[in-house]
């Protein structure tokens, strides 16, 4: 029974793309998600961008019982609220492994 908190909180870090994805739905550049093989790649619109840094969505995701929701949220933190600083930053991650080994990378961009 210990697997199935892994693998809820692993979905839920995972399922983040797609929830940023749908908050961002309603703008015309609004988040995208990209599925790759074993993944999935998530590009945040500016506006995505700035909402995720202003409402510390980052720290909220790094309270999961998850090995890798701390990093993760922490990073995505870190670089939303950097590329929030420039009117066209934005945040692209990508999320790989199956949901008790996930990895990825995060990049910040102006």
């Amino acid at each position: 029974m210990r697997i199935a908190p892994k693998l809820v909180a692993g979905a839920l870090i995972a399922g983040s793309a797609s929830v940023l994805a749908v908050l961002g739905s309603g703008s015309a550049a609004a988040a995208t998600v990209t599925p790759l093989p074993g993944g999935v790649q998530v590009d945040l619109s500016p506006a995505d961008t700035q909402w995720v840094a202003g409402n510390h969505i980052g720290q909220a995701l790094a309270g999961l019982p998850h090995p890798s929701a701390a990093s993760f949220g922490q990073a995505l933190d870190a670089a939303a609220v950097l590329s929030s600083q420039y009117p066209e930053g934005r945040v692209t991650f990508t999320v790989f492994g199956p949901f008790d080994q996930l990895n990825g990378t995060m990049l910040a961009l102006q």
